[in-house]
């Protein structure tokens, strides 16, 4: 038979055992899984293209944001709204991330298959109803200027 003594101590080693489990297996911070965005996006304003369907600088510099939030394979450049090879890469490494962008390889430029997967994401989002065609059109540029607005 056990004494008070012996249970106690059972009791207290199995609080220890459990709390130092709970520790190891505990989740980081909310910061800490916060994703990394260009310094320079917290100045950039929102994009009119959700409205008018018609895409401009700002579009494209907070497609360059969101590029910039894919980690390693993300946009590090300048946010300056020219869309090259870097700030492509990092848009379809972000989407590839969140499951939209479908291809196998990174795509360096505005392919149909980046297109269709901002598409996706605008769709998921529930701002655009149309095909998942790879093409823009007005539509398109609306809900991906929706999510983009709101992505950051």
């Amino acid at each position: 038979m056990l004494t008070n003594n012996s249970v106690l101590a059972l009791v207290g080693a199995l609080v220890v055992t459990l709390t130092t489990a709970g520790a190891v297996v505990q989740t980081a911070p909310a910061e800490a899984a916060t994703p990394r965005i260009s310094s320079a996006c917290s100045s950039v304003p929102t994009t009119t293209t959700e409205f008018d369907g018609v895409p401009g600088t700002i579009f494209y510099k907070r497609l360059q944001c969101l590029g910039s939030m894919a980690g390693y394979y993300g946009y590090k450049g300048p946010i300056d709204g020219i869309m090259g090879p870097n700030s492509w890469t990092g848009v379809s490494e972000q989407l590839a991330k969140g499951g939209y962008f479908r291809a196998g390889d990174l795509h360096n430029w505005q392919s149909p298959e980046i297109i269709r997967a901002l598409q996706r994401w605008a769709a998921a989002h529930g701002r655009y109803s149309g095909p998942i065609d790879g093409v823009w059109g007005p539509n398109s540029y609306r809900g991906a200027a929706w999510a983009l607005n709101r992505a950051f």
